[in-house]
């Protein structure tokens, strides 16, 4: 099931699209700001958009009844499918994680701290992971695209003082997340 999950995210253009938008604007900011992790805060926004791609892609075109028609068992396949792009995002947010401190090491000669980079890279393939949740849930892209990174830049920095550290909350809601979003898809039509 995973192969095949693999294989569909594989041959989405869109995949490889925003991945290497992501990359792209990660390391054009990382020379414009070259200060922190100031640039991977704004490609978030990349892997928001490639979670909630890879899960409502299906939904768009009906490929989604395909799909469960192959593979019936709901649970199963969304897992299969949360797993493939967790295979995918990883090295992916690795290479945005260390595209910053390794430009700031060539320009400014700041070390990487690779337990930072380790973080990043955690950080980026769990709001993938959360981003395709909410993909299930909503079974919309615009819609998906649209709470989270309204979530993100606009709700969060305002209820920043109230929340715990970012990474977090995404631990926590993660799981939470990815169960509710199991369930919804169990129990819905295609």
């Amino acid at each position: 099931m995973i192969r095949a999950e693999l294989s569909k995210l594989a041959s989405l253009p869109a995949t490889w699209t925003t991945l290497a938008w992501t990359l792209a604007a990660n390391v054009l900011l990382t020379f414009v700001i070259a200060v922190g992790d100031t640039p991977v805060a704004y490609s978030r926004a990349g892997f928001i958009v490639f979670g909630v791609l890879a899960t409502c892609s299906e939904y768009t075109g009906g490929q989604i009844r395909t799909t469960l028609t192959v593979m019936p068992r709901r649970v199963r396949q969304l897992a299969a499918k949360h797993a493939a792009l967790a295979v995918v995002t990883l090295p992916a947010a690795l290479a945005v994680a260390l595209s910053g401190p390794s430009i700031t090491l060539a320009v400014l000669g700041t070390p990487v701290d690779f337990w930072q980079v380790a973080e990043v890279t955690a950080y980026l393939t769990l709001l993938t992971l959360v981003s395709a949740a909410v993909g299930v849930l909503l079974r919309h892209t615009l819609a998906g695209v649209g709470l989270l990174l309204g979530c993100l830049f606009v709700a969060a920095p305002f209820l920043h003082e109230y929340l715990p550290d970012d990474m977090v909350t995404l631990v926590v809601s993660t799981p939470v997340l990815l169960i509710v979003a199991a369930v919804f898809h169990r129990r819905r039509d295609a």
